[in-house]
């Protein structure tokens, strides 16, 4: 078509070089693709897979928590493809030893020793801590109750491996993890085989999962009640090897005169499948006799309470219940005249029977009861505690099964 001619409706003109650039049609074109990212180096901490449990051991008798955790460290080795194993320290324990092997463990480390008679900071640290050194890479994973000697002795050894430590677990568990902030390069990179230590945090309203990956051994306390122990059996063999006791003038600088315990009546809320447990509903100490009477229906059974009860000196720490006191997972948890706040939550949640009984309706309590009754503890309980006097006089073989 020559300049002259008109242009018809269909007739196009390829745009100039310099106007095809401007032209709008430009803003439509497809972006050039980005690059993939390179995929993250793998990083595998210089470990021999060993999850190592510290035992405790309190006048010749372990200590459920351990038993507890090393149910909770067979679950990790065999996740790892590792071993699982135990330190024990004491005098006139290694006995002890094939206990503990009966209950998950392969390899006891033992230190019977009459200067550990007693437990004591420096000595017990620095018989641990002279056996880790031995272990050419470091054994992966180390745990501890969350007790009063898991949590003076667990900071120390941590501290001496410049290791991470995350206390009062109440979940654990192995997994990978992408560490990607480039302000520690060397750091960069995949771990696939991590200790994911998981506990409640901003008032145990969440799970925080807490990894410590640039140092082995990855350490975790764990609060006491909360892990299952595996089943005893009595075929499972292991190997116990005694380790040497070099303690230094320096570990003694603390002279241990005497070991008072307070000796407990009854049965530890603990270890007891029932408890009934009082809240500030009950309105006084003379309400926790209402509680031991329903108690008293139950074999195997012990009353607990709310931090408040215990703080208002209505009973002994001892039987207090939540995050600031102890761990329980009975059979049948009967809460009476408590408000359900999570800090107590957290420390009965994981009973098999919850029944809550509050006057509340909308009380937080019912969120995890199993069955709840809504109405007054003096007019249920007295009743409750008929019928299950009853029900024990007519031939039922226990309160529970009734109850249930």
């Amino acid at each position: 078509m020559s300049p002259d001619e008109p242009k018809s409706e269909n007739s196009y003109i390829a745009p100039k070089e310099s106007e095809a650039s401007a032209s709008p049609a430009a803003d439509h074109e497809a972006p050039a693709q980005k690059p993939e990212p390179e995929p993250l180096r793998e990083i595998i901490t210089p470990s021999n897979k060993e999850v190592i449990v510290i035992a405790e051991q309190v006048d010749g008798q372990i200590q459920p928590v351990t038993l507890e955790l090393l149910g909770a460290g067979r679950d990790l080795a065999n996740k790892l493809g590792g071993k699982l194993s135990c330190i024990l320290l004491g005098h006139q324990v290694r006995d002890l030893a094939t206990t503990l092997i009966h209950y998950g463990a392969e390899i006891v480390y033992v230190a019977d020793d009459p200067q550990l008679q007693g437990y004591r900071t420096l000595p017990f640290k620095r018989v641990i801590t002279d056996l880790l050194k031995t272990f050419n890479p470091p054994p992966h994973i180390l745990l501890l109750g969350s007790t009063t000697t898991g949590r003076d002795l667990a900071p120390r050894i941590a501290a001496f491996f410049k290791t991470g430590l995350t206390a009062d677990c109440t979940e654990l568990d192995i997994g990978p993890y992408e560490h990607t902030n480039k302000a520690d390069p060397d750091k960069v990179g995949l771990y696939p085989g991590c200790l994911y230590a998981i506990r409640p945090s901003f008032g145990e309203s969440l799970k925080a999962r807490i990894l410590g990956p640039w140092n082995n051994p990855q350490m975790a306390t764990t609060r006491p009640g909360v892990m299952l122990p595996l089943a005893m059996d009595e075929s499972r063999t292991g190997e116990i090897r005694d380790i040497p006791v070099n303690l230094l003038p320096e570990d003694f600088r603390l002279e241990l005169m005497e070991i008072v315990r307070e000796v407990q009546s009854g049965v530890n809320i603990a270890d007891a499948d029932v408890v009934v447990a009082g809240g500030y509903g009950m309105g006084g100490a003379e309400g926790f006799n209402l509680l031991q009477e329903l108690a008293a229906c139950f074999e195997n059974s012990a009353v607990g309470a709310s931090r408040k009860v215990v703080d208002a000196g209505w009973i002994p720490y001892q039987h207090q219940i939540g995050q600031t006191g102890k761990t329980v997972r009975p059979k049948i948890y009967i809460a009476c005249g408590i408000s359900g706040a999570i800090q107590h939550r957290v420390g009965m949640n994981k009973a098999g029977l919850i029944i809550a009984i509050n006057k509340d309706p909308e009380a937080p309590i019912f969120q995890v009861a199993h069955q709840g009754i809504v109405g007054d503890a003096y007019q249920v309980l007295p009743e409750l505690i008929r019928q299950l006097k009853a029900s024990k006089s007519a031939g039922a073989s226990s309160a529970e099964k009734s109850l249930v």
